[in-house]
């Protein structure tokens, strides 16, 4: 289970970068903006842009590219099945059959481009939860989503149930390796070649995990109602968020890149 151990999805790296300096609203703009332009892209060349817009961008914020890049081995058996489906089910000039299957020109083209673009998504959402703060992440939120408090939406709970569900990603990884090892010297075996014997070992770790899951929910409520905690309450911020030279260069930056990856030719 060396495996879990290596995601470090939704884990925050307090360093000092110009990314983790940068208003959490400004992040949460900016990497919604290149989400959606990255299903919106429809050339490779697009798409390439993109993947190395992020790649900067980890070079910018100083992370670890080991455990930055990790972080797709979540997704790996999801490109996998995309890539295959995209290659073999898409209608268009055959250019290889074997049986009945075969792969079309359309096909490979998709299934670059959905690869791409879970690739891409998965990056940016590491790069967001690895550069912003559990109470900037919640801050931010808060801030964007204010005008839909006059609809009668519960922002504020909304917005702490997803900083919440970050914050614990990192964690429940931790555990379920924690969980694996114990039972990895109980004689269970998790490293073996065949996928679906993998998949099958890992049953047993579903009633602890979940078990756990639940316990840590139950103290997080508790702590939550031990310090008065009430969503909708008017409260006051320890830090202020203040909109910096720094955030418009950002922005500027990140809508060149999106329009010019809408724009780009195949």
């Amino acid at each position: 289970m060396r495996s879990l151990q290596r995601i470090r999805v939704g884990q925050y790296y307090p360093l000092s970068s110009p990314l983790h300096r940068l208003d959490p609203r400004t992040k949460l703009a900016c990497t919604l903006a290149l989400l959606v332009s990255a299903f919106l892209v429809r050339r490779p060349g697009g798409l390439i842009l993109l993947l190395l817009f992020c790649l900067a961008a980890m070079y910018i914020a100083k992370l670890p590219p080991g455990q930055t890049l990790s972080s797709l081995r979540s997704v790996a058996l999801l490109l996998l099945i995309t890539a295959t489906a995209q290659l073999f089910f898409s209608p268009g000039r055959e250019i290889w059959k074997w049986g009945p299957l075969s792969v079309t020109n359309t096909g490979l083209s998709n299934g670059v481009l959905y690869s791409l673009r879970l690739v891409i998504a998965v990056l940016l959402l590491g790069i967001l939860t690895m550069t912003t703060g559990p109470v900037e992440m919640l801050s931010g939120l808060e801030s964007l989503a204010a005008p839909l408090r006059r609809l009668g939406l519960p922002v504020r709970d909304a917005a702490m149930v997803l900083t919440a569900a970050f914050r614990f990603l990192p964690l429940l990884l931790s555990r379920a390796g924690d969980i694996a090892l114990a039972q990895e010297a109980r004689g269970s075996e998790f490293s073996g070649r065949n996928p679906v014997r993998r998949m099958l070992d890992l049953v047993p770790l579903l009633v602890p995990l979940f078990s756990a899951c639940f316990r840590d929910a139950e103290e997080l409520g508790a702590a939550l109602a031990a310090r008065g905690y009430r969503g909708e309450a008017s409260r006051t911020h320890y830090r202020s968020m203040r909109f910096r030279f720094a955030d418009l260069a950002a922005v500027s930056a990140v809508a060149a890149v999106v329009a010019l990856s809408l724009w780009l030719p195949a």
